[in-house]
């Protein structure tokens, strides 16, 4: 906007001459100028007050004493004018005009007022709602007396709100620039305020990421009529589409970024899962979950809106972020961050299965992409391999604790690292303390990534972990558990403790019976097995014994196999 500023009320002879110039002397009727000032004398001879005359294209003002006022705002009636150095009324113009209670409070050192082709000052209406005027193609606005509003204001008010504190945003609708320019701001707006609400522990269902401090920079946005979009009717935030971006906007219309919780698809998430799964009714899902990040539907209701400096909504597609306080406050005080997937709608997945691009996924309850070694149940509860109560690790706890997990109606998936989390089917290698284990994850079905359980292709597996005896031992016995699984025994003598075995003497006898073409004299330790299919000896390679004969582990142990059974072991002296 170019302004006019106005210049010092003070006449110079030069101008009482340009003055003196346009104007017509009379003799009784007319100007005169008298004591270095110009008055003017009507028909009757009487000096002219309080009024307008006009000389030549120009129009002057006579003062309360009748003489021509100069350098100063007028108030005629309901109207505001303003006559320069010359006296002369301005039109078509800006000018600022000096405040008197500059210093106090948020009073600017001047107010701007812009003067029409008929010299009037725009100004507000009789409406207490703000009434936009355009000058120079920009809209304005103007109090009821003629003085340009700026900055933040009420559009149920013609006043410029005091922002002293800051924090007058939350009280306005529009905001028109600065004290010297003053035009309605349409579009996004980035200005510092102090937002003390914001730091209250309810905002970081909001905006968590303006949590920390209440002096802050914010984006605002106004409509094509200047109105700030925020939210309204009790809402958290009010969703808008800009430029084909999504955004949100607070109650005060900040915008959010970063972590956010729509409250339309919280309570949804309350009257679906809330009731079904807390103890007690509660008012809200905040107070159900608490950061815990236990159920998907509230999971499902956070949204992520990048930056603090860019805000526009992940819609759909991967991020990798920190998660959110409300949503998860053990990673969030750890500070560590996991990949999530927005549905497109910006919803996060959550305690399901997804397939994306042709890849399958599983995401926590918590909404984390699972990657690594998990067990998973039909209610989502995902445990990590390194699991405090019953780990699986190691090969040994594996061994241990699978068996129980499977017991418990988990499936052991595998997903690969966290830079990829894409879930893995078929003949896998794994890796578990260093070495490397071959599982078999079913390829295809409603089971489709979980580990295989029992026997394929003649190998055993347990939760999709292939048996197979260690390098040092050569052979071992895999185990048919009662709930139908298989694992390993750790070695012959362990396998001799079982209920099927018994120990005999070491009789010719005994030899014979058993098929044992040796001497008593050479063997040191006998025993028998009782036929049973709960029971396979397998090789270093996983396949399962199916011929008659003698296999020796390498701990001196010699099993005696006829086909798939084993029928004794012994130990040669």
């Amino acid at each position: 906007m170019k302004k006019q500023t106005k210049l010092v009320a003070v006449l110079s002879t030069a101008a009482l001459l340009a003055i003196g110039a346009s104007m017509t002397s009379f003799a009784a009727t007319g100007w005169a100028e008298e004591d270095g000032t110009w008055v003017y004398y009507d028909r009757n001879g009487d000096k002219v007050t309080d009024k307008w005359a006009k000389s030549g294209n120009n129009w002057y003002y006579l003062d309360s004493n009748g003489e021509m006022a100069v350098d100063q705002l007028i108030e005629d009636g309901d109207n505001y004018y303003y006559v320069d150095i010359n006296g002369v009324m301005a039109a078509n113009q800006w000018v600022a005009i000096d405040n008197e209670d500059a210093g106090q409070d948020d009073e600017p050192e001047h107010y701007w007022y812009y003067f029409q082709a008929n010299g009037k000052a725009l100004k507000q209406g009789d409406s207490d709602k703000v009434s936009l005027k355009t000058v120079n193609g920009k809209k304005y606005a103007f109090d009821d007396e003629g003085k340009m509003l700026y900055g933040w204001v009420d559009e149920n008010s013609a006043e410029r709100i005091d922002n002293t504190d800051g924090d007058a945003f939350k009280e306005a609708t529009y905001y028109f620039g600065g004290e010297d320019d003053g035009a309605m701001t349409t579009g996004w707006l980035l200005t510092d305020v102090t937002y003390n609400e914001a730091t209250n522990d309810d905002y970081k269902y909001t905006a968590a990421a303006f949590n920390d401090d209440e002096d802050q920079t914010r984006w605002f946005y106004f409509k094509s009529n200047g109105k700030m979009i925020k939210a309204d009717n009790g809402e958290r935030t009010k969703d808008k589409t800009i430029n084909g971006k999504k955004y949100a906007f607070d109650e005060y219309g900040a915008m959010v970024a970063e972590w956010s919780l729509d409250e339309g698809d919280e309570k949804i998430a309350s009257k679906s899962e809330e009731r079904a799964k807390a103890s007690v009714d509660v008012a809200s899902t905040s107070e159900a979950w608490n950061g815990k990040g236990n159920y998907a539907k509230y999971t499902q209701a956070w949204r992520y809106f990048n930056s603090v400096e860019d805000g526009s909504r992940v819609s759909k597609g991967w991020f990798k972020v920190v998660a959110a306080e409300m949503l998860n406050k053990d990673k969030y005080d750890d500070d560590e961050d996991a990949w999530y997937y927005a549905d497109g709608s910006g919803k996060l997945y959550a305690g399901e299965f997804k397939t994306i691009k042709g890849k399958k996924y599983a995401f926590r309850k918590d909404g984390r992409m699972v990657d690594g070694l998990k067990f998973i149940n039909d209610d989502f509860d995902v445990v990590k391999a390194d699991n405090d109560d019953m780990p699986f690790d190691t090969e040994d706890d594996f061994l241990q604790y699978a068996p129980e997990w499977v017991d418990k109606d988990y499936k052991l998936y595998y997903f690969g690292d966290s830079s990829d989390g894409a879930m893995k089917t078929g003949k896998t290698n794994i890796n578990l303390d260093g070495d490397s284990f071959n599982f078999y994850l079913e390829k295809s079905g409603s089971t489709k990534g979980a580990g295989y359980n029992g026997e394929k292709d003649s190998k055993l597996y347990l939760a999709g972990m292939m048996l197979k005896a260690g390098s040092d031992d050569k052979y071992q016995v895999a185990k048919k558990l009662d709930t139908g699984v298989w694992t390993k025994i750790d070695g012959a003598e362990k396998f001799a403790e079982e209920s099927i075995v018994d120990q005999l003497d070491v009789t010719q006898d005994n030899l014979d019976e058993l098929g044992i073409n040796k001497k008593a004299k050479d063997i040191k330790e006998l025993y028998k097995v009782a036929e049973s299919n709960n029971y396979k000896l397998i090789n270093t390679s996983g396949k399962i014994v199916d011929k008659s004969g003698k296999s020796k582990d390498g701990n001196d142990f010699v099993y005696v196999t006829k086909g798939e059974n084993i029928v004794a072991i012994y130990v040669e002296k």
